[in-house]
């Protein structure tokens, strides 16, 4: 009886203790994350002056209504789902085969593996200007590569082509996060068990049934993780875009966080703007949420 008491006591300070570490971390991320958050959603439902200084008139729903029988909004929405769709697909594509590639033995791997980890390290807006230059009209790396293979005869400004801008930032963002995707499916792979490989080779598996019957598989709770972190990175994205274009031309590259950027800071209209906001996270939870759900329902099915 007294061990079970001392046993008892002892986890109820162990507990108090966790309470304790965990309770700066907590509250920390309470200010950072929820009243941010909560603000955000009353700001939504309120007519808000461009000052700022107070909630102003509450008009219920009434800025939801504006946005969804807005063009402009449906036109981004349009953007965000191209530029979401080739970002989540690319990204996740070659993140794995990069991880599959560097998971081989050969001569200089350890300096390849070092090299995949500069994109992932570089911040996003330095990503985006990098990429500006490249694609530069005048002086780009673009062009003078497309000049030197004779594709071209003249330099072209790219990022004013509504044809070639959007694509031009989804590969900008796809360069950086494959690398982010090939870093954690690289671990993934780490952790296959030689065995399994060797079983499916003995079975005389090719490397294509390897791949599905067994990588795959194997990495599918890694391949959920990437997935779902891609789309929030696709719906959340905007320093690449705005370093890049800032929406335009027009608005070929206006995703919803950019319309979001010109309704808080551009024209001051804080209530829509907050509403987007409402709008855009719930669209990323929910983005996130159904492809954890059908990824792993398509695992229970196999």
């Amino acid at each position: 009886m007294t061990t079970t008491l001392r046993k008892s006591s002892l986890a109820r300070a162990d507990a108090w203790f966790g309470v304790k570490m965990t309770s700066v971390a907590a509250i920390s991320m309470a200010v950072l994350l929820i009243v941010p958050s909560v603000l955000t959603v009353i700001y939504s439902l309120h007519d808000v002056p461009a000052s700022g200084v107070s909630f102003g008139e509450f008009i219920g729903l009434e800025n939801y209504r504006v946005i969804f029988t807005s063009k402009v909004f449906w036109r981004s929405v349009e953007v965000t789902m191209i530029f979401t769709g080739g970002f989540v697909i690319f990204s996740t594509g070659i993140g794995l085969a990069m991880a599959l590639l560097l998971n081989q033995n050969f001569i200089g791997r350890g300096f390849a593996r070092g090299l995949l980890i500069i994109p992932w390290a570089t911040p996003w807006l330095v990503i985006g200007i990098l990429w500006k230059w490249y694609a530069d009209g005048s002086v780009g790396g673009l062009n003078a590569l497309l000049v030197g293979l004779g594709i071209t005869s003249e330099y072209k400004n790219f990022l004013s082509d509504p044809n070639w801008a959007l694509t031009l930032t989804i590969v900008a963002a796809v360069w950086r996060q494959a690398s982010f995707a090939g870093i954690l499916l690289l671990a993934g792979l780490q952790s296959l068990p030689g065995e399994l490989n060797e079983a499916a080779e003995l079975d005389g598996a090719n490397a294509w049934q390897r791949l599905r019957h067994v990588i795959i598989p194997w990495l599918r709770p890694m391949l959920v993780t990437v997935t779902v972190l891609n789309i929030i990175y696709a719906f959340l994205q905007f320093d690449v875009i705005f370093a890049m274009t800032q929406g335009g031309p027009g608005d070929a590259t206006q995703v919803l966080s950019i319309l979001i950027y010109r309704q808080l800071f551009v024209v001051t209209q804080i209530g829509l703007g907050s509403a987007l906001a409402v709008v855009l996270g719930a669209a990323a939870l929910i983005g996130g949420l159904a492809t954890v759900k059908i990824l792993y329902r398509g695992a229970s099915a196999t």
